[in-house]
């Protein structure tokens, strides 16, 4: 009876340790854009280009070491939250879209989106930071990933 709960651990050890080699997952060369939460609003308004919008947010760096083959959960280390009070800004972040004011990640990831609707947006470095280092935990060359919800179009361009 002890000789099967080894055989079974050792078998359950030895499987973890295979899917975790499996599912290692590659560092993406272009921009992901996934949808979340899509909105349960009505209205037909998107975000364009020189909108002003107001977001929540939370930005992870991508670890390529994660057990997963999906991108939007190959988080890393928190490296900003307007949502989390850990981070001393909790208040919603609004910017004129397309205007370069963020990153280009978040200028084309945001593109088309409705007010509650909630993406992923995973940014290779081209489209964030590039070879800057950020703070004590953004590295040259990062890819980021970030989880975006909409929560207003304060002005619509016509």
């Amino acid at each position: 009876l002890k000789m099967n709960f080894i055989i079974k651990f050792l078998l359950t050890v030895f499987f973890n340790f295979i899917a975790l080699e499996v599912f290692t997952i590659d560092i993406p060369e272009d921009l992901i854009v996934k949808i979340i939460k899509e909105s349960k609003n009505e209205e037909d308004i998107k975000s364009n280009n020189l909108d002003l919008i107001s977001v929540k947010y939370t930005g992870w760096i991508f670890d390529s070491n994660s057990p997963t083959n999906n991108y939007c959960e190959a988080k890393g280390k928190m490296f900003d939250s307007n949502i989390l009070d850990k981070f001393h800004h909790t208040q919603p972040f609004q910017f004129v879209l397309g205007k370069g004011i963020v990153i280009k990640g978040w200028d084309q990831g945001l593109q088309d989106m409705r007010i509650n609707e909630q993406r992923c947006l995973v940014i290779p470095p081209n489209l964030a930071y590039g070879n800057r280092k950020i703070g004590n935990i953004i590295k040259p060359n990062s890819t980021l990933i970030f989880e975006v919800k909409l929560l207003k179009i304060l002005k619509v361009q016509k």
